[in-house]
């Protein structure tokens, strides 16, 4: 007669056989490069491009250098950037916290007025990127992921 503990430990070792290895990605996949200016200049250290996908859910976001240059990364860099299409949106560096235990603003907000978080105490604004880029539904940017290699240079001066 069979162990059912054997049995069980059988069916354990054949079922993990097929289990893990590397993450085989659905769609083609893509790295995404560029740089983003604004007339001729590059805009605010710290600024975020964000590529947004409606169709697949996906938001994916690249970090400005002092030069303006990008690049978009996945959250597994093995699985890259799927092809598609992306609406853009360029926003401001986040703004430092503000300490508010001493501020003007934190005794308003103890006493029920001033911002509601220590975040609104300080908007991220960036003179060099003009409003209607915040938001990928205004700032008109959309491209075209193709699989590869993919450079988007833009100047928001000139859009």
């Amino acid at each position: 007669m069979r162990s059912p503990v054997l049995s069980v430990v059988c069916g354990l070792v054949l079922l993990s056989a097929g289990c893990g290895g590397e993450p085989v990605p659905v769609d083609p996949q893509s790295q995404v490069s560029g740089t983003v200016t604004n007339d001729g200049k590059p805009v605010a250290l710290g600024s975020l491009v964000v590529f947004f996908n409606s169709t697949k859910g996906l938001t994916l976001t690249g970090t400005l250098d002092s030069l303006g240059n990008y690049a978009l990364t996945a959250a597994d860099s093995k699985v890259g950037v799927p092809a598609g299409r992306w609406e853009v949106s360029v926003k401001p560096p986040v703004a430092p916290l503000t300490e508010m235990s001493t501020s003007d603003d934190y005794k308003k907000m103890m006493q029920g007025g001033g911002p509601k978080t220590v975040a609104d105490s300080n908007p991220a604004t960036a003179p060099d990127i003009p409003e209607k880029f915040n938001d990928p539904k205004t700032s008109g940017l959309v491209f075209e992921v193709k699989p590869g290699p993919n450079k988007f240079d833009f100047d928001l001066a000139k859009l």
